[in-house]
């Protein structure tokens, strides 16, 4: 029965590909399109007679004219003719019978009609041993939804959702960890940084607060340090901050992975414009939030013309790349980053840098 049903199905797909190709009929709105073409003629002729009269063309070109144009209207009243069949129909016609002529031994080869398919609770029951990863994640899930104490179930799922790049799922899942758990730097850190990923890359108060808990446990945490350092520097404390990525660059190995990031965190720091005068902001003030958002991206939009200009500006492409994503422009940013990295493409220290914030950002 199934080859039947397969059958007719491959039929109808070859009919509805070879039908509109068989047809033969005038092009769609040529009548309309002679009628209007025949208007125009028209007119021309009547306009170049007045021309004639009024003395603006002689009669040479105006006789040279007047068989130009009659020769198009005369062309234009034509009826419209079927189009001639040419060799596509056929080409269709083989093409939509090579397909199921090819697949169809391919399939009794490679394919099998009559293997069952795995029912799903067989599939949960066999995930682990299958290694099927998206199975396992629901198996654990539905485990869970039952046992929300379990605290190994929350971290297998954990790393899972990581892995994946849920972030929300794995926030939720790291404050399980924390419910059910003795507090540990580490748990916390992974924590604030779920929020943070699930955040784009902006360090919550919330998150702000987890770290400050993980670095009274271990001060010397990296991860904590890096994102409570982050943490100042989008809040605008300016000297804190840099104090922060300082400490922490002093105890930082020269292989260490986190390395890089934190270079792109100073190096920005580092490479921001002095602060707007006092009238400056006083106009700024006055603005509407409408006019305040033009103004900035105005600003921006300045800044990556420069960059056009002198792509050598590493310090302003990193500017132009986390200004972006503040005003939410993601593809722009992205943009920007894949435009840096072409310019910057033989220098291992300015690609460190840009790859650090796009990190940071999420838009690698």
């Amino acid at each position: 029965m199934i080859w039947i049903v397969f059958a007719v199905m491959t039929a109808a797909v070859i009919a509805a590909l070879l039908l509109p190709v068989m047809r033969q009929k005038p092009s769609a709105g040529a009548d309309d399109r002679n009628s209007y073409d025949r208007a125009v003629f028209r007119d021309q002729l009547a306009e170049l007679d007045r021309d004639v009269e009024r003395r603006v063309i002689g009669p040479a070109e105006a006789e040279a004219a007047r068989n130009e144009i009659s020769r198009r209207l005369i062309a234009a009243a034509a009826p419209p003719q079927v189009a001639k069949r040419s060799g596509m129909p056929v080409v269709a016609m083989f093409g939509a019978l090579l397909i199921p002529a090819v697949a169809l031994p391919l399939y009794l080869k490679a394919g099998n009609p009559t293997l069952p398919d795995v029912p799903l609770a067989e599939r949960m029951a066999n995930a682990e041993k299958a290694g099927d990863f998206e199975a396992l994640i629901v198996k654990v899930e539905r485990h869970l939804a039952q046992n929300p104490d379990d605290i190994e179930g929350w971290k297998v799922l954990a790393p899972a959702y990581r892995r994946g790049m849920r972030w929300a799922d794995a926030a939720e899942a790291q404050r399980n960890i924390v419910r059910l758990s003795a507090p540990t730097a580490d748990v916390m850190a992974d924590y604030g940084e779920a929020l943070v990923m699930a955040g784009q890359g902006m360090v919550s108060a919330q998150a702000h607060d987890i770290f400050t808990k993980a670095l009274a446990l271990d001060p010397k945490l990296p991860k904590a340090r890096f994102y409570d350092a982050l943490a100042l520097k989008q809040e605008g404390k300016t000297e804190e901050a840099k104090a922060a990525f300082e400490a922490f660059l002093s105890d930082t190995p020269e292989d260490a992975p986190w390395r890089p990031m934190l270079l792109a965190e100073m190096q920005d720091m580092s490479s921001r414009p002095p602060a707007l005068d006092q009238q400056a902001m006083k106009d700024a003030a006055s603005m509407s939030s409408g006019d305040q958002q033009a103004m900035i991206r105005g600003m921006v939009d300045g800044l990556e013309e420069k960059l056009k200009a002198n792509g050598d500006d590493l310090q302003g492409w990193l500017r132009l790349i986390r200004a972006r994503g503040v005003l939410g422009e993601a593809e722009k940013a992205k943009t920007a980053y894949d435009a840096a990295k072409m310019q910057f493409k033989d220098n291992a220290q300015a690609l460190a840098a840009l790859d650090g914030l796009a990190k940071e950002m999420n838009i690698q």
